[in-house]
């Protein structure tokens, strides 16, 4: 059937059969029984609440793709990736944000001034949600005038940046750290080692060849966090 989309969330790419038989239904089947039977087709979500100090320019990934790639990668877990608000940041008090200090933006580490001002902004994001910042660039030791394409704070703060050099794939990777995942060990990057195939990739997102793929052991850890949780 290619992708089913219901409300803008993937659900595929599995034929509807196969989706159906997980969810115990039976043919004739409805599209409104398929999309309405709880945990159908996905047993799990993750709410996302978009909070833009900039947009993105034209040159840069528009935050719809990120949102599209990252339903797509997240639909192989069965997990359905939910957009819970939208909210601008502008003013005064968000324009010395726009170019964020996240420091090393390695774990364990604190987070920088920067961070915990801009983590604060919380309008409409549950206990167990996740915002996701999009500012103009990140810098911090040992990068002070590097610029990451995003960074994710530890799992108690349940937040991520994103920049505008973003890769498509920025958003899943820096949420995949939200939930816990940590970046594939034993990795030989470019120009020595093959493209990246894994969404957890160290070797940086915009490298990665195709739909990235998450591991078995991976889902599992998504699956026991905290933030993921019944649809």
């Amino acid at each position: 059937m290619g992708r089913l989309r219901e409300s803008g969330k993937i659900v595929g790419p599995v034929g509807v059969k196969q989706v159906a038989n997980r969810c115990n239904l039976q043919f004739p089947l409805s599209l409104r029984q398929f999309l309405n039977t709880p945990r159908c087709p996905f047993p799990s979500c993750v709410v996302i609440h978009i909070k833009v100090l900039q947009q993105p320019p034209p040159s840069a990934v528009p935050i719809e793709t990120m949102i599209s790639s990252m339903r797509q990668v997240y639909s192989t877990a069965r997990i359905r990736v939910v957009v819970g608000s939208r909210e601008n940041l502008t003013g005064s008090a968000f324009s010395t944000l726009l170019d964020l200090n996240v420091g090393a933006c390695v774990t364990p580490q604190a987070l920088t001034g920067e961070q915990t001002t801009l983590y604060g902004n919380r309008n409409n994001v549950g206990a167990n949600d996740i915002a996701v910042y999009f500012v103009r660039s990140t810098f911090g030791s040992p990068r002070p005038n590097g610029n990451l394409n995003g960074c994710a704070g530890p799992t108690t703060a349940r937040s991520v940046v994103i920049t505008q050099v973003a890769s498509e794939w920025t958003l899943a990777h820096e949420v995949g750290h939200v939930l816990e995942l940590n970046h594939v060990t034993g990795e030989i990057c470019p120009p020595t080692g093959s493209p990246p195939t894994r969404l957890m990739t160290g070797c940086g997102t915009g490298r990665i060849i195709g739909t990235p793929t998450i591991t078995q052991n991976e889902i599992d850890t998504m699956d026991n966090s905290n933030l993921t949780n019944p649809c």
